[in-house]
């Protein structure tokens, strides 16, 4: 029998449409950039110019969006909820406004103690142990990243001179019970991280067909019995302007890479 997760619907209108709550804004721009630190976004936007452009509606007042320009380049900046539903939400509602390209930095746990804090991770594939992403696609195991995304994530982190790694991710709803059974079978299955939105991210980017170019930063080390959070959340603002930088980047490259695929 079943279990509730595998009854995929593919019929793909829905009760609630997400322009029906974020109805689409003129001139609003293609492509994001977006982050998990609200500690991280306040210091790079209170150093550059910035437009307001809406409100992402909550319950507990919302989540500012605003217009930056990089290099001559317009994208709109946020910070992403943590959590699949809350993060998924808030990409909905960013596509329905007018959004087709998203980039997305944030923390994750490592699965091999190798990888030092701030290293960066490109995933590959998310394993899918959360929920949103099974109303996103059919049942499977992983959801792949897009190759493209990838490839043009390595360009940028090589122009760079930054170190960084590709592999699967393993994402979950729940970390308070990632124990040491499931991380052993997860690390057995080829993931070298742990994050909570990868996957829900992906499927929705493959379901509303646009584009997601996500990378990590290295913070907490699950790769042992006793966990090591490695000063989590701790220092970031040190490395904010060159995440954020890295992040625009992505942005810039992939605004250009489209211009001139249309150009052909």
């Amino acid at each position: 029998m079943a279990i509730l997760l595998e009854e995929f619907d593919r019929n793909r209108n829905a009760i609630i449409e997400p322009e029906m709550v974020a109805p689409s804004l003129e001139g609003f721009p293609k492509i994001a950039v977006t982050c998990f630190s609200n500690h991280l976004l306040k210091t790079v936007l209170g150093k550059v110019e910035k437009e307001f452009l809406c409100m992402l509606d909550t319950e507990d007042g919302g989540t500012p969006v605003y217009r930056v320009f990089y290099d001559g380049v317009e994208m709109a900046v946020y910070m992403s909820r943590v959590g699949a539903p809350a993060c998924a939400v808030q990409m909905e509602e960013m596509i329905a406004r007018g959004t087709e390209s998203f980039v997305v930095f944030g923390s994750c746990g490592v699965l091999d103690r190798n990888l030092g804090k701030w290293h960066i991770i490109i995933p590959t594939s998310a394993m899918r142990d959360e929920g949103v992403s099974y109303h996103y696609l059919p049942p499977s195991d992983a959801v792949e990243a897009d190759e493209d995304c990838v490839e043009l994530l390595k360009s940028i982190f090589e122009q760079y001179n930054e170190p960084y790694i590709c592999g699967k991710v393993w994402t979950t709803d729940a970390i308070y019970r990632e124990t040491l059974e499931k991380t052993a079978r997860r690390k057995q299955q080829g993931c070298i991280a742990v994050d909570m939105e990868c996957a829900s991210l992906l499927a929705i980017s493959q379901f509303r067909k646009v584009k997601v170019m996500q990378f990590f930063y290295a913070e907490d080390n699950l790769d042992m019995e006793t966990w090591d959070h490695r000063g989590l959340s701790k220092g970031v603002h040190t490395k904010a302007d060159h995440l954020f930088e890295l992040a625009q980047t992505c942005a810039k490259k992939y605004r250009d890479f489209m211009e001139k695929k249309r150009a052909l």
